[in-house]
C-alpha cells in the first residue's frame, strides 16, 4: 500500500497517508482539514489541493483552489512529483507542509530522507547491529539534530550524540534517553534512568517505546521537546572479525618484535635529541636575551645623558639669548635712530626750502619797500625844488597828494614786512605741505596741472572745479596725484563739484599718508589785515619737478586785504597752478581754497572760504569730521 507521511511546519504536527488518495483542504471531506480561524488558514479553499500515488509516484495537484498551491515556493500550474522534503504550501501565505516519507509501498523501515540507505536484508546481521540515522528537530529553537549510530544517546553530557541543552541545564540529565534498535527491527526510545523522566507525545517512557515519524520527545517535564523529522536506516555495520588461533613464535614474529624494539629505541633517541636541541634553544634564547637587556641598559643610560646634554645646551641657549638681548635692543634703537635722523632731515630740507622761500619773498618786499622810501624821497624832492621856484598851488597840492600817498604806500610795506616777519610760517610748511599735491588732468592729448590738499586718512583731496573740468569737459579722462616730496603719483576719481563755487572734491585711490586737520569749517577764522600764506605748485608740473623727479610746493605770504562771506582776498604773488592751494591764517588753520589771480594786478589773489566746501561731502565724511 502507498505511503505519505506529512508535517506541517506551523504545529509540527504529522499526517499519515496510507492509500492512493489524500486531499487538503477546509472541507470536512478532506483528508488533511484545515479548520480554525486565523489569517493563514483564510487562505484555503475547501478543496485546495490533492495528493494522488500513480505508476509514477505521489503527485501533487492545486484543485482549483482561489489562492493557489505552492511547492517549494513555486506556484504549481499542473501537476508535480513529490519527493520526500518537498515543502506544500496552501497561498502564499498560508499552511505549510513538509514531505517527511514518501513510499510506494510501506516497508518494515522505511527511507524517510534523501542519502539515507535501505535497511539491510543480512538476516545474518542481527537488528541490534543494524545503525539507524534520525533527524530530530527542537520545538523552541528549530534547529535539527541528525544523528546514525546502532544507539544515539541524547543528554546534556558530552558523550551524547544529541545535545539539545549546555551542560549546565538543570532539567536534563547527563544522559537521559537512548534511541536503540528495537526486538521488531524498528527504532525505539528508552529513559536512561534520567532524574526528570522522559516523555513521548506527553506519555511517560517506562519501557522501549517505538518511534515513529512526528513523535515528540520531551527530555524532563519543562524540558526540550524534540520531533522526530526524519528515520532511517544507516550502511549495515561491519562484522567484527573473528581472532585467528595463536601458533607458536616465528622468525618472522621475531624480526617483527627485534623492528617494533628498535623502532622504539629510535623514537626515544629521537625524543632526547629533541629536548637536546630544545636546551640549546633554551641556552641561546637565554644568552641573547642577556645581551639585548645589556644593550637595552646601554641604551637608557645613553638616553639619559642625551636628555642631560640637551638640558645643559638649551640653558645655555637661554642665557646666550638673555646675554644678547641688550644687544639686540641696542640694535633696534639704532635703526629707529636712523629713521628719526633721516626724517629729521627730510624736515630740515622741507624747512629750508620754506625759509628760503619766505626769505626771498621778504627781500622782495624789502626792495618795494627801499623802491618806495626812494620815489617818496624823489617827490619830496620835487616838492622842495618846486615850492623854491613858487610854482603853482595846484602844482604843489598835486605833489603834496602825491608824497602823502607814496608814505602811505611804504608806511603798508612796512607793515606787511613787520607782520609777516612776527607769523612762524616755516613751521607751517613744514606741519602741513605733505598733505598738498600737485594735480594733473588729462583731457584728450591735453594735460593740465593745478594744486589739492588731502583733508582726510582715506584721501579725500579739494581743489578747484576749473582744475578737474572746464566749459567743454564735464570730467577729465584721467587724474593722476602726486604729493609734495614724492615721485609716485596716484590715480583719483571725482567724488562731487560745484562750478559756482568753483570746488571740487576728488578721492585719491590706495591714499595712506598726512591730511590736514586744522580748517576753518565755521568761517569765523578770518580777519582783515592778518597775515597769510598759501602753499602749492605755481607754474604746474614744469616747475614744481624742476631737474628731479620729486615734486617740490612752493609758498607765498602777504596779508589778508580784504573778506567777505563769499571770496577772501590775499596780496601774496600767485600764478597759474596755484589754483586750489590751501590758504592758511596766521595759526595754520586752512582758512580757503585759492581760485584765481588777476596777471595784470600782482598781489590780486581771490579765495574761496572752507565752508562752502562742507554741502560737497559725502555724509559719512562729514559725520567723521563733527559736521553735522
Amino acid at each position: 500500500m502507498p505511503y505519505l507521511k506529512l508535517i506541517e511546519l506551523g504545529t509540527h504536527s504529522a499526517t499519515e497517508v496510507h492509500g492512493d488518495v489524500a486531499r487538503l483542504g477546509r472541507s470536512p471531506d478532506c483528508t488533511v482539514v484545515l479548520s480554525g480561524g486565523g489569517a493563514h488558514v483564510d487562505v484555503v479553499s475547501a478543496l485546495h489541493a490533492e495528493l494522488r500515488h500513480g505508476s509514477t509516484g505521489w503527485q501533487l495537484k492545486d484543485l482549483g483552489s482561489r489562492n493557489g498551491t505552492f511547492l517549494n515556493g513555486q506556484r504549481l500550474t499542473g501537476e508535480a512529483t513529490l519527493r520526500a522534503g518537498d515543502v506544500i504550501g496552501l497561498g502564499e501565505t498560508g499552511p505549510r507542509f513538509s514531505v517527511a516519507a514518501v513510499a510506494d509501498v510501506l516497508d518494515a523501515t522505511v527511507p524517510e530522507r534523501p542519502g539515507l540507505g535501505a535497511p539491510s536484508r543480512d538476516r545474518h546481521t542481527p537488528a541490534e547491529a543494524r545503525a539507524y540515522g534520525v533527524t530530530l528537530l527542537d520545538a523552541s529553537t528549530g534547529r535539527r539534530y541528525e544523528a546514525r549510530g546502532v544507539r544515539i544517546r541524547l543528554g546534556r553530557g558530552r558523550e551524547c550524540e544529541v545535545r539539545p541543552v549546555g551542560s549546565s541545564d538543570t532539567i536534563v540529565s547527563r544522559i537521559h534517553a537512548e534511541l536503540t534498535v528495537g526486538s521488531t527491527s524498528g527504532l525505539v526510545v528508552r529513559d536512561a534512568g534520567s532524574t526528570n523522566g522522559t516523555f513521548v507525545n506527553n506519555e511517560p517512557v517506562t519501557d522501549a517505546v517505538p518511534v515513529r515519524l512526528g513523535d515528540r520527545i520531551m527530555l524532563g517535564k519543562g524540558g526540550p521537546v524534540l520531533i522526530v523529522e526524519g528515520l532511517g536506516t544507516a550502511p549495515q555495520l561491519a562484522a567484527a572479525p573473528r581472532r585467528s588461533h595463536v601458533g607458536p613464535r616465528t622468525l618472522r614474529a621475531m624480526i617483527g618484535e627485534a623492528v617494533a624494539q628498535a623502532k622504539r629505541r629510535l623514537v626515544a633517541l629521537v625524543a632526547f635529541l629533541v629536548l637536546l636541541l630544545g636546551a640549546g634553544v633554551y641556552g641561546v634564547y637565554w644568552r641573547v636575551s642577556g645581551e639585548v637587556q645589556e644593550t637595552e641598559r646601554e641604551r637608557r643610560t645613553a638616553g639619559d645623558s642625551a636628555r642631560l646634554e640637551t638640558e645643559r645646551l638649551r640653558q645655555e641657549l637661554v642665557a646666550a639669548r638673555a646675554a644678547a638681548a641688550p644687544a639686540a635692543l641696542v640694535e633696534s634703537l639704532r635703526a629707529q635712530l636712523r629713521v628719526a635722523e633721516a626724517s629729521t632731515a627730510d624736515l630740515r630740507a622741507a624747512l629750508a626750502r620754506a625759509q628760503a622761500a619766505l626769505s626771498s619773498q621778504l627781500d622782495a618786499g624789502e626792495q618795494r619797500r627801499l623802491a618806495a622810501q626812494a620815489e617818496v624821497q624823489r617827490l619830496r624832492d620835487e616838492l622842495s625844488a618846486a615850492e623854491r621856484r613858487a610854482p603853482s598851488p595846484a602844482m604843489i597840492d598835486s605833489l603834496r597828494r602825491a608824497v602823502t600817498a607814496a608814505e602811505q604806500q611804504t608806511q603798508s610795506l612796512d607793515a606787511k614786512l613787520r607782520a609777516i616777519r612776527a607769523s612762524d610760517f616755516a613751521t607751517i610748511a613744514q606741519q602741513s605741505q605733505g598733505a598738498v599735491g600737485l594735480v594733473t588732468v588729462s583731457f584728450g592729448h591735453d594735460y593740465y596741472s593745478g594744486t589739492g590738499f588731502v583733508i582726510a586718512a582715506d584721501g579725500y583731496l579739494l581743489t578747484n572745479w576749473h582744475v578737474v573740468a572746464d566749459s567743454q569737459h564735464a570730467r577729465p579722462d584721467t587724474i593722476w596725484v602726486t604729493m609734495a616730496d614724492q615721485a609716485q603719483a596716484r590715480l583719483a576719481d571725482v567724488i562731487a563739484t560745484s562750478q559756482e563755487r568753483d570746488i571740487a572734491v576728488l578721492r585719491v585711490r590706495g591714499y595712506q599718508g598726512p591730511y590736514l586737520t586744522a580748517l576753518d569749517w565755521t568761517g569765523t577764522r578770518t580777519r582783515q589785515g592778518e597775515p597769510a600764506a598759501l602753499i602749492g605748485y605755481p607754474a604746474g608740473s614744469g616747475f614744481a619737478h624742476l631737474r628731479s623727479a620729486v615734486v617740490r610746493t612752493s609758498m607765498t605770504a602777504g596779508i589778508i586785504s580784504r573778506a567777505t562771506d563769499d571770496v577772501i582776498q590775499f596780496d601774496g604773488m600767485t600764478i597759474g597752478g596755484s589754483s586750489g592751494s590751501p590758504l592758511f591764517n596766521a595759526n595754520g588753520a586752512v582758512i580757503a581754497i585759492h581760485r584765481a589771480g588777476l596777471p595784470q594786478a600782482p598781489g590780486f589773489a581771490l579765495s574761496v572760504p572752507i565752508k562752502h566746501v562742507v554741502p560737497l561731502l559725502p555724509t559719512e565724511l562729514k559725520q567723521r569730521l563733527g559736521l553735522h
